[in-house]
């Protein structure tokens, strides 16, 4: 393991690279700065597919992908980003988290250099993270932005022999996983569990699964309002000849007022959608700072 005086030395570098510091800032949770200039349109992709991922915008990243898709670089002359290890890398991420179609990416990964890098991607891109092969701090890396729930006993105690057993991780000169190695280090001192049970992983597989019957219990009362309110409507009295004249007269008012009613709710039911989750979680007791509005 990297002692704590280079690891420190080494961090005041990485603060020199725009890019890398993005990338560390990102691993870390923390928002990343705002786009430097002059930049080259692969990192330019690279801030926008980070800023995607932190703010859960997917239009935003469709965007992104639809475009670099196009691109179809072939093994005799692949593109520059094709060995880009931090733009793969969160291209996996937001691809998985968004329910992106994995085709391009897996085309990409077959034209990549052939390294335990590359192996590793392709493994979390079809979700085998206990393969012998990987990386294992690059795959918890991963899966603590994207699946928390998955990291387990097995993988913090693989990831923390690999990495405190890797005497060489700075001499390599690969930053994209010394990065990955230091912030997987930290995440295991913290994360680590007793030796006698999985209550942190249960509690993690737990809170999905709680969070997932929340939407449904909140679609189905919403359904229910809605269908009470149909049925209210139903019952309202029947109109007289003149009131139903009336109508008739000023049809086109009616029109306007009514499609006006359903664009708001429309436009609204998102909105009513989150607030409905909201409240059912706050009712549950759920903790109100682990709530993502």
């Amino acid at each position: 393991m990297v002692s704590i005086e280079n690891r420190i030395s080494y961090m005041e570098r990485v603060n020199e690279s725009p890019k890398i510091k993005a990338f560390h800032d990102f691993i870390l949770g923390k928002d990343v700065s705002t786009l430097s200039n002059n930049v080259s349109d692969v990192d330019e992709q690279f801030f926008k597919i980070l800023s995607a991922i932190q703010t859960n915008n997917k239009s935003e990243f469709e965007e992104i992908y639809i475009k670099k898709s196009k691109s179809n670089p072939s093994k005799d002359s692949p593109a520059p980003f094709v060995n880009d290890d931090y733009l793969i890398f969160c291209f996996i991420i937001a691809i998985t988290k968004f329910d992106i179609d994995k085709t391009w990416i897996k085309n990409i990964l077959s034209i990549r250099n052939r390294n335990i890098t590359t192996i590793t991607l392709e493994n979390i891109l079809n979700e085998n993270y206990s393969s012998t092969s990987n990386q294992s701090e690059v795959v918890l890396m991963f899966l603590h932005i994207c699946n928390q729930s998955k990291i387990n006993n097995d993988l913090l105690n693989i990831a923390f022999k690999n990495i405190t057993e890797n005497t060489t991780l700075l001499d390599n000169r690969n930053d994209f996983h010394i990065l990955c190695a230091f912030r997987a280090y930290d995440l295991i001192i913290v994360q680590k569990e007793a030796s006698e049970g999985n209550e942190i992983t249960s509690l993690k597989t737990f809170n999905q699964k709680f969070k997932k019957r929340i939407k449904i219990l909140s679609w189905i009362l919403q359904t229910g309002v809605l269908l009470g309110l149909i049925y209210s409507l139903s019952k309202l009295p029947i109109y007289s000849p003149e009131t139903i004249k009336f109508i008739d007269e000023y049809d086109f008012i009616f029109t306007i007022i009514g499609a006006s009613g359903f664009t708001f709710i429309g436009n609204q039911i998102p909105f009513i959608k989150n607030k409905s989750q909201e409240l059912l979680l706050r009712l549950f007791g759920y903790p109100k700072e682990l709530i993502k509005t």
